[in-house]
């Protein structure tokens, strides 16, 4: 088949700048390319560390990249805003998503593939129509009392979701339409516990200490304010440090936030117990997590899966997390402890810490669940695609 690929128009594909979307439609771009299942043309926003890319050197798959930070976008972006206002995005995203259709119109497409868009349907499908439409849900993005939600499921042919928490969030809508979980996968020889830990010295650590480890953006939705606050009540557990992983913008560099001012604030009150790294490369985040003793997850935004959960079980990390949205899918089967995101937060966080410390021999032994593999992902999106094979 021809496909069309329309991802986020942030970030870029390949991820060169991150990205848990981004890294996961790498990977099964990879699978196609093995495994010569498809021609694939990926629309994507442009950043100019793509052009040396080993997967521009693909045989089936194909990249079209809008350089989403030139002149000449922002010019089109300020003068044609009243028009593009119109659509479901912002401004910039609804220029993405026209530049990437005057692009698809040169083309007949088989399928198209909307990755964390679902909007783009409404769209798609008055200007392509009979093509078949999946969006590939990875975020919290449908909900019942957008008045549009119903007209995007209607225009959908199917939807794939990263969890059973997301398919029933759209079933909740009432809208009958076919939903198809395919679980997210990392890559195993990527996050092993034989990877090399990062020195502890290098993070003003010592070889003795009790490492728990936070991994995602400092916003205030993925409970690091709270996690900061737990320690607080920890001061007195010398032993006791924190490791955050993660910036604010990815690998963007920006002005910090009054937010990111105040976890910096309340982390200095600490001393030495908080280090911050800022943004880590995908690729050597397993040499980070190798150095931890927990990770602890303690978001409160209904998270459509739980990446994290599973590279940490992958490195054999007990976790903390939420009773949030996809994360309990994730942890089924491994040594963890979930608490209620709606209770005293930063009070639970700091009794799980001290619990799993004192009783760490319990809650060793995770491993990464073999449903939870890239391959087993990539398998199982591209099963799904061939039921579409004309």
């Amino acid at each position: 088949m021809k496909i069309a690929i329309l991802t986020s128009g942030i970030l870029p594909v390949p991820a060169v700048q991150g990205g848990a979307v981004e890294n996961l439609i790498d990977y099964y771009l990879d699978y196609n390319e093995i495994y010569k299942l498809h021609d694939i043309t990926v629309f994507s926003a442009y950043h100019p560390n793509v052009k040396t890319h080993k997967a521009l050197q693909a045989y089936k798959n194909h990249y079209v990249f809008i350089n989403t930070s030139s002149i000449w976008f922002k010019l089109c972006k300020k003068l044609f805003s009243r028009i593009l206002n119109k659509g479901y995005y912002d401004s910039s995203i609804e220029l993405f998503f026209e530049l990437s259709c005057l692009n698809i119109r040169k083309c007949s497409y088989d399928l198209l593939i909307l990755e964390n868009r679902p909007a783009y349907a409404l769209k798609l499908k008055k200007r392509f129509r009979g093509t078949p439409i999946i969006s590939h849900i990875h975020t919290n993005m449908l909900h019942e009392q957008d008045l549009l939600t119903k007209e995007i499921i209607k225009s959908t042919n199917e939807f794939f979701t990263v969890s059973q928490f997301i398919k029933k969030e759209i079933e909740n809508v009432g809208v009958s339409t076919k939903i198809t979980t395919i679980y997210n996968g990392i890559e195993p020889t990527l996050f092993n516990k034989g990877v090399t830990p990062i020195d502890r010295r290098l993070l003003g650590f010592d070889a003795q200490d009790f490492i728990v480890i936070f991994s995602g953006r400092l916003i205030p939705d993925k409970g690091i304010k709270e996690l900061l606050l737990a320690f607080k009540q920890l001061e007195n557990e010398e032993d006791i440090k924190l490791l955050v992983l993660g910036s604010e913008n990815f690998a963007s560099e920006s002005k910090p936030s009054i937010f990111l001012q105040d976890l910096q604030t309340i982390a200095k009150e600490m001393g030495n117990k908080i280090h911050f790294t800022g943004f880590i490369p995908y690729q050597k985040l397993p040499h980070y997590l190798a150095t931890a003793n927990i990770m602890a997850i303690p978001s409160h935004i209904n998270e459509a899966f739980g990446m994290t959960c599973i590279e940490a079980c992958a490195m054999g990390l007990p976790v903390i997390a939420t009773n949030d949205g996809g994360i309990p899918e994730a942890l089924l089967g491994q040594k963890h402890i979930i608490i209620d995101k709606d209770k005293d937060l930063p009070q639970q966080l700091a009794n799980s810490i001290l619990h799993i410390k004192n009783n760490y021999s319990f809650f060793l032994g995770n491993e990464l669940n073999p449903m939870f593999t890239k391959e087993e992902y990539a398998k199982s999106f591209w099963d799904r695609i061939a039921l579409y094979k004309l």
